[in-house]
């Protein structure tokens, strides 16, 4: 009888412990699962936020090159100015020699990718994501930021000659206004650094200046100088855009993207307007990342038609009235490109729309005005 307890005990007792282990280890089991789900959001988060750095960084990147083309145009000007003697030094020449000798450096956003780097970096588990970050903050980057860039600073390296041979029209216009600081425009003032019809430089001897040795070298050496500086930014762009498309690639679909993306960058693509009509139409139906908003579609609009591609800006600019079709500005801003081109009648329709809209329109009521 006795031993018949016993036995029952012990059974009891294994069976009892058995349960407890098998609690414990499926105790374990849900806490690594829980531990990985963490981790793995954990990566989610790292890199939404390192792509959202990487847009902000593109940003820079696209502004910083498209000026950086400007001011060697410019520079180009100059040289065919010098090498030409019977060419006059007209007023818009003045504005090339002032934009000729600007300079602009890249600062790209970080924030992110420090964090990483004081974590140990091994939050993000994909090689290629992390090997592209390195190769992106650690050495494309640094050539195009101030203190580490390669090529000198072509502004400090015009500094003295243009101390001792220009003068700036645009400080003797502002002098001469007699305007109080505060009463400037802020436009006026942004002019005055970067180099518009408003701003420009003139030499205060021509003969000397077309003739002077010491300016062509310098001429000579920055447009070399800018010329690399414009193959790095290009580079950058290009390496910027490939590490964002691969990052997003890995998380789409398992984190909303930030809506932050400029549809203007894909201008340059081969097929680029098609491609922003389908991530219009596509609109919130699929997480895609970037500004659809109506402001940004009006302004890839504008740009186009500024480029003089003038059928593909009127298809955006329709398209953004389909899309915000509640909205005045959509059928004012296409109503004007629409008369530019000189479709006169539909412009009357769309100027019509935009005042029906709101009707305290004041530039649809002035422009139907002189067209009827």
């Amino acid at each position: 009888m006795e031993k018949n307890k016993t036995g029952k005990y012990l059974k009891y007792a294994v069976g009892e412990i058995l349960l407890v282990v098998i609690g414990i280890l499926i105790a374990l089991q849900i806490n690594n699962w829980n531990e990985q789900r963490k981790q793995k959001q954990l990566e989610l988060n790292a890199m939404s936020e390192v792509r959202d750095d990487l847009v902000n960084s593109m940003d820079d990147i696209s502004e910083n090159l498209g000026l950086m083309t400007d001011w060697l145009e410019s520079a180009w000007k100059i040289k065919r100015l010098i090498n030409n003697r019977s060419e006059v030094f007209h007023d818009s020449l003045g504005v090339d020699l002032l934009k000729m000798t600007r300079d602009e450096y890249l600062f790209a956003s970080s924030k992110t990718y420090s964090a990483l780097q004081s974590a140990g970096f091994k939050v993000i588990k994909n090689d290629e994501i992390r090997g592209r970050l390195d190769n992106l903050y650690e050495m494309t980057y640094p050539r195009l930021q101030p203190i580490t860039s390669i090529e000198p600073n072509i502004q400090e390296y015009f500094s003295d000659y243009i101390q001792q041979n220009f003068r700036a029209i645009s400080l003797d216009t502002i002098y001469n206004s007699r305007l109080k600081v505060e009463d400037i425009p802020t436009g006026d003032l942004v002019s005055v650094g970067w180099g518009d019809n408003f701003s420009r430089y003139v030499p205060t001897d021509y003969d000397h200046f077309r003739n002077d040795a010491e300016f062509s070298i310098l001429l000579d050496n920055s447009i070399r100088w800018r010329m690399m500086k414009i193959f790095r930014y290009r580079t950058a762009k290009r390496r910027t855009e490939a590490t964002i498309d691969l990052i997003e690639e890995n998380i789409k679909g398992k984190i909303k993207l930030s809506p932050i993306r400029r549809l203007g960058h894909l201008i340059d693509n081969e097929k680029g307007v098609d491609l922003i009509i389908e991530i219009i139409n596509k609109g919130d139906m699929d997480d895609q990342g970037y500004n659809i908003s109506e402001s940004a579609i009006n302004s890839i609009g504008y740009r186009l038609f500024e480029e003089n591609n003038i059928n593909d800006a009127l298809r955006i600019l329709k398209l953004n009235t389909e899309k915000y079709p509640n909205t005045f500005k959509t059928h004012d801003s296409y109503g004007e490109v629409l008369l530019l081109s000189g479709d006169k009648e539909n412009a009357i329709k769309s100027y019509e729309k935009s005042l029906e809209l709101n009707p305290d329109n004041k530039n649809a009521k002035k422009v139907l005005l002189e067209l009827k």
